[in-house]
């Protein structure tokens, strides 16, 4: 009877911890949505602020890694615009900068680089310019300059006058990935 009961107490404690760890998973897929709400941590060299009349700027310099849950975004110099204690704006540069966010967690994460990233919160809208491109599973975009709205997931893309600044895509079809389309039979030799 001794057993029975250790073996009805280990059943009841295993389905607790199975019941919590899907309450854990399910609270960590709900999360990426909610990237916002989440405290921003900021890594660099150094950094300087300013108070302005209408909010603060803060500099960051070298190797600047700024993250906010599923958010990265890195660069040489990074300035970030608030007004009572609430991000406006985030400009990154770099050679390239970087932005990175998982919108959703049964996609892929957006990658993108530029010389000049400019993150405007209010609006839910990336800037790319100078050396622009934008990625997502596999698909990427590429120009002069690309506008990239978070919410709607619309990419507007601008290219330059001369080949090397025009818009540039590469679009994988759904279901299918770059090594299945270079190992098919009509691209072998």
């Amino acid at each position: 009877m001794n057993q029975r009961r250790h073996q009805k107490m280990l059943n009841n404690l295993f389905s607790s911890a199975l019941l919590f760890s899907l309450a854990l998973l399910s609270a960590a897929a709900l999360a990426l949505p909610e990237d916002s709400a989440l405290p921003i941590n900021i890594q660099s060299d150094r950094a300087s602020q300013k108070a302005l009349k209408n909010g603060e700027k803060t500099e960051y310099f070298g190797n600047v890694l700024m993250t906010q849950g599923s958010l990265k975004i890195s660069g040489d110099h990074i300035i970030v615009r608030s007004k009572d204690r609430k991000v406006i704006s985030i400009v990154a540069l770099g050679k390239p900068a970087h932005f990175e966010q998982q919108s959703d967690p049964g996609k892929a994460p957006i990658k993108a680089d530029a010389n000049k990233l400019h993150y405007r919160l209010k609006q839910d809208t990336v800037i790319l310019s100078e050396n622009a491109s934008i990625e997502q599973n596999g698909t990427t975009v590429s120009g002069k300059r690309i506008e990239y709205n978070i919410a709607s997931e619309q990419v507007k893309a601008i290219g330059g006058k001369d080949n090397s600044d025009r818009v540039k895509m590469v679009l994988i079809p759904e279901g299918n990935s770059e090594t299945e389309s270079s190992t098919s039979p009509e691209n072998k030799d």
